[in-house]
């Protein structure tokens, strides 16, 4: 039985893709499979890899005749799947087969279980490090149900929002059974993926649809950056230019929800807000009250900006957008803070139930060794079922 197929489309980053596969099969589990869904302009790096592992897990979707959009290099991807779970992870990210034990352990409680998600964790690859980096990763490890209103209000209504929604039930860097997804493509305009920032549009679909979110609180993958990826663009706002333009070039140009004057070049606020924006416009869907939520994740994302200059610029461009949208009364709402201080040093340790660390600790030089390393230290994804028997 394939409990779970992982999938990992890439473009020109095939490095990327093939150290993250390379870790997973060494796993001893048979339970997973691995779908690469090449959308590179050479087709041969990836096709001898595949041919040169000569492991039954993995398989290759190759190119097709012209490059294809993000969305749809992820929508060829589900109908290959042979898993009752898919998940889907960047090629510069990091996933531990041993999420098949937890997906066990989980339908064994809850068989009406469809979408699953865990705690995260983050890496900067070493090329793509310009300072210090100080990472994070949660200790906890409770399996809980979570509430599907409150999974409502925390993507549709930005509450608790920090500068994006605090919801994490969709298929990147999370798990949905087959057939929620299928009752998400019958359900949508008979898509699985619509929007260029699919993984937002997948929480979207996951949280109106799921019967049972299961959240565990330890990570079971790691968000890798690399510098070409496009989460690069959050910390190099040239950077984020330049994804932006070529996002807009294979979107034919529109990217954005209508009537909603927020440039997405303002950064992840504005992007979300969009994806959400555009799907309710596109589903009828008439929501109220969330717009203060909203206004303060966009003081929160000002208040990520550690260069003066730039806080001021971001601020005053979203203070403009909030205007144009919802008038002086809006404005007020709208108070971000420049927190950012040179002269205090990052703190490292256990603090809110979560470990501050130094990166470039153990030296690890990609995703999944980072991945190996944080695992040492966290609850064994072995002992999940005894903890649930004892509890």
């Amino acid at each position: 039985m394939t409990r779970l197929t992982i999938c990992i489309p890439t473009r020109n980053r095939q490095s990327y893709a093939m150290d993250a596969v390379r870790h997973m099969l060494a796993s001893g589990r048979d339970d997973f499979e691995i779908l690469l869904g090449d959308n590179s302009d050479d087709p041969e790096p990836l096709a001898d890899f595949v041919s040169q592992t000569a492991d039954p897990r993995l398989r290759l979707l190759s190119p097709e005749e012209k490059p294809l959009s993000m969305q749809d290099n992820w929508e060829r991807l589900p109908p290959h799947c042979r898993g009752e779970w898919i998940s889907i992870i960047g090629d510069d990210d990091y996933l531990d087969p041993e999420l098949c034990e937890a997906l066990r352990v989980t339908g064994k409680r809850v068989p009406q279980a469809d979408a699953f998600t865990w705690g995260r964790s983050y890496f900067v690859w070493p090329e793509a490090r310009t300072h210090r980096e100080i990472t994070k990763i949660p200790t906890g490890s409770h399996l809980m149900h979570m509430d599907k209103k409150d999974l409502m209000r925390r993507m549709f209504f930005w509450e608790g929002a920090k500068d994006r929604p605090s919801c994490s039930f969709g298929i990147y860097h999370g798990a949905l059974k087959k057939d929620l997804l299928e009752r998400i493509r019958t359900t949508f305009s008979n898509r699985y993926f619509e929007h260029p920032n699919a993984d937002y549009e997948s929480i979207c679909k996951t949280v109106m649809l799921a019967e049972m979110c299961i959240y565990w609180e330890r990570p079971l993958s790691v968000f890798g950056t690399c510098s070409h990826s496009n989460s690069a663009g959050l910390r190099d706002p040239k950077v984020g230019l330049e994804r932006i333009k070529a996002i807009r070039e294979e979107n034919q140009g529109v990217i954005e929800a209508e009537n909603f004057p927020f440039p997405i070049e303002l950064g992840i606020t504005a992007s979300v807000a969009h994806t959400i924006e555009w799907f309710k416009q596109r589903y009828g869907i008439e929501l109220n009250g969330w717009e203060e939520g909203f206004i303060k994740a966009c003081a929160g994302d000002c208040e990520t900006v550690a260069d003066q200059a730039r806080f001021n610029e971001k601020k005053a461009a979203y203070a403009a957008a909030i205007k144009a949208w919802g008038g002086p009364k809006a404005v007020k709402m709208f108070n971000p803070v420049y927190r950012y201080r040179s002269d205090i040093p990052k703190f490292m340790g256990h603090a809110e139930g979560h470990l501050n660390f130094d990166m470039a600790i153990g030296g690890a030089q990609g995703a999944a060794e980072f991945y190996n390393m944080i695992d040492a230290m966290m609850f064994p994804v072995k002992l999940l079922e005894s903890r649930l028997d004892q509890g």
